[in-house]
């Protein structure tokens, strides 16, 4: 492992392929915004807003909201059994169980 790969990948939080994705829907919500100039100023503001932060993140290649769901998800309590079956049992509670009348 290299030097980078032991220490950004701490700070990076998008890969590779998902900042070319994000660099090319970036450039697409630019010229969206520029060619198409019957856009209402507010929509136009918005998508050029929406392009700085798609083409910012891929510049840098963290996520604010990648790394917000990440600590969400350590957050989550773990799974447990979804039935009483799934529940280890001892011997002595499987004895206990009810017994046929003769």
């Amino acid at each position: 492992m290299t030097y980078q790969d032991i220490n950004l990948s701490k700070v990076e939080n998008v890969g590779s392929l998902d900042r070319v994705n994000r660099i090319i829907v970036a450039s697409t919500l630019v010229a969206v915004t520029v060619l198409f100039t019957a856009i209402p100023a507010g929509a136009a503001v918005g998508l050029v807003a929406l392009s700085l932060y798609v083409g910012l993140t891929a510049a840098i290649g963290w996520d604010p909201l990648y790394a917000l769901a990440k600590a969400f998800q350590h957050q989550a309590p773990a799974q447990i059994p979804a039935t009483v079956v799934d529940y280890p049992r001892s011997e002595e509670q499987a004895s206990r169980g009810f017994k046929k009348a003769a």
